[in-house]
């Protein structure tokens, strides 16, 4: 076999390896909802008590990293996620097990964001949001109010305390879309230009 028929080879089958296996969807745990206990409702009258809530921590969706063929992307890059932490006490519930409840004071959730129904249980010592952003690094401001409430194993709620969640992405760079089958195009160049150069010489 001569060496350039060798080479094209070679090169064709270093393409069809560097094809992406398909993506697995990218999964979280949602909120483990918090549950009342009828049976310290006789008992405990008392309110927990919620100190304001510390600055959010905002991620957003982002798109594919790097350029062409070096570009790499994982199934979570359009999750965007709000983080904020949380820290109510009480004379009976442990901190563990106090939920929290969440609306919305003032603004609007950005799109595909859906607060949980009821109250829930945070993430140690932070509530956790996720919800679909988009792959791209070109993303919509956001800018809404949350009033949270902290709820003990008896119901009783805490006075209300609200947090901002704002977050302009402005002056980002738009990075190239992605060409999922630039692999699978190279692949196919190579195979026509070793059919060509076959044909010609005969």
């Amino acid at each position: 076999m001569k060496p350039e028929f060798t080479a094209l080879i070679i090169a064709i089958v270093a393409g069809a390896a560097s094809i992406p296996a398909p993506a697995r969807a990218c999964s979280s745990a949602g909120p483990t909802p918090h549950v009342v206990d009828p049976a310290m409702q006789a008992t405990d009258q008392m309110p927990p008590t919620l100190p304001p809530p510390g600055a959010p921590r905002i991620t957003r969706g982002k798109g594919a990293q790097g350029v062409g063929c070096t570009a790499s992307a994982s199934s979570c890059d359009d999750i965007g996620s709000i983080v904020i932490p949380v820290r109510a006490t009480d004379d009976n519930t442990p901190p563990a097990q106090i939920g929290f409840r969440m609306s919305v004071e003032d603004g609007s959730l950005p799109s595909g964001l859906t607060l949980p129904s009821g109250a829930v249980k945070p993430w140690g010592d932070v509530l956790v949001l996720n919800w679909v952003d988009g792959a791209s690094d070109d993303q919509e401001p956001i800018d809404f109010t949350l009033r949270v409430v902290a709820i003990d194993l008896a119901g009783n709620e805490s006075a209300p305390q609200t947090v901002r969640v704002s977050n302009d992405p402005g002056g980002c760079t738009i990075a190239p879309a992605r060409r999922p089958y630039s692999a699978l195009a190279f692949v196919a160049t190579a195979v026509s230009l070793l059919a060509t150069r076959r044909w010609r010489r005969r």
